[in-house]
């Protein structure tokens, strides 16, 4: 649930399912969960975080470690940030494992982001349009407490968030990334942008463990040359911590912004930016 917002999770919306269940599961039980995972959408998609949580249980553990009063903390956060993010799911699998029903969800999620005022100050004409699309794709697993179905623990097996404002919105942009990786792992991150006309591009590369509160990460900004190419190699953290692997890039254009007897002065102003966040999973062993 609102596993898709960068930073920390997606506003989660019921939409069709495609149900593979396995023979263990009653049918009775499946349209109980079926059911329950479509209350939760709906709550989700109107941002009713206290009724929402009531469907998790009090001992549960997020895939990151998170307990149930963080990730209450963090669908308040999402909902805050983008209130009108929406959703949409498929089921793509429902089976009993270890006494707990696993339900597999794929979802994508898309929302409208302006930038106005003082944070556009930098843009050329201090106004910004741009748009979210983050794509997820888990389980969440549910145990039967005194009659009632509850989430008791996830997993999380991709997930990719891409943010893009302006003249960014129709570019292309692909980051190559391990999934997985062990604690203290070196690896290499690369990313290629499509080079723009007549503007000079920047990037930067990070990694951030992925924890609460959330800690982030700036790495400086490069200028990336006519390849459109940006490499870089990190190691990953060594307390078995899964991690959000970024990169972000800007096109800096020259605007004319006066005219006089002297002529024209000009600003560096930013005509687009992008944001894209990869999920990498980290496992416990160490690297001898």
């Amino acid at each position: 649930m609102k596993r898709c917002y960068k930073f920390f999770a997606v506003v989660l919306i019921f939409s069709l399912f495609s149900v593979n269940s396995v023979f263990a599961l009653t049918v009775k039980e499946q349209r109980n969960i079926l059911k329950i995972t479509k209350k939760m959408s709906r709550l989700a998609n109107n941002n009713k975080i206290d009724e929402l949580i009531q469907y998790y249980s009090k001992d549960y553990k997020s895939f990151d470690g998170y307990n149930r009063d963080e990730i209450i903390q963090i669908f308040k956060m999402a909902s805050e940030l983008y209130p009108k993010s929406r959703t949409k799911e498929k089921i793509t699998k429902v089976e009993e494992k270890d006494g707990l029903i696993k339900v597999y969800i794929e979802e994508t999620s898309k929302t409208k982001m302006n930038v106005l005022g003082e944070d556009a100050k930098y843009a050329v004409q201090d106004k910004v349009k741009g748009k979210m699309i983050s794509y997820s794709k888990y389980a969440m697993n549910f145990r039967n407490e005194d009659g009632s179905y509850r989430v008791i623990s996830d997993e999380i097996f991709d997930e990719t968030t891409e943010i893009k404002y302006g003249e960014a919105l129709n570019s292309k942009f692909e980051m190559e990334v391990p999934k997985n990786v062990k604690s203290g792992e070196e690896f290499t991150v690369k990313t290629t942008v499509e080079m723009p006309e007549n503007r000079v591009v920047v990037g930067s590369i990070g990694h951030d463990k992925i924890i609460f509160p959330p800690q982030k990460y700036f790495d400086p900004y490069r200028t990336i040359n006519e390849t459109g190419i940006l490499e870089r190699v990190m190691v990953a953290n060594t307390e078995g911590k899964n991690e959000y692997v970024n990169s972000s890039y800007a096109f800096i254009a020259p605007v004319e912004i006066q005219k006089s007897k002297n002529g024209s002065k000009l600003k560096a102003a930013i005509s687009g930016m992008g944001i894209y966040v990869k999920r990498m999973n980290t496992t416990k062993e160490e690297i001898l």
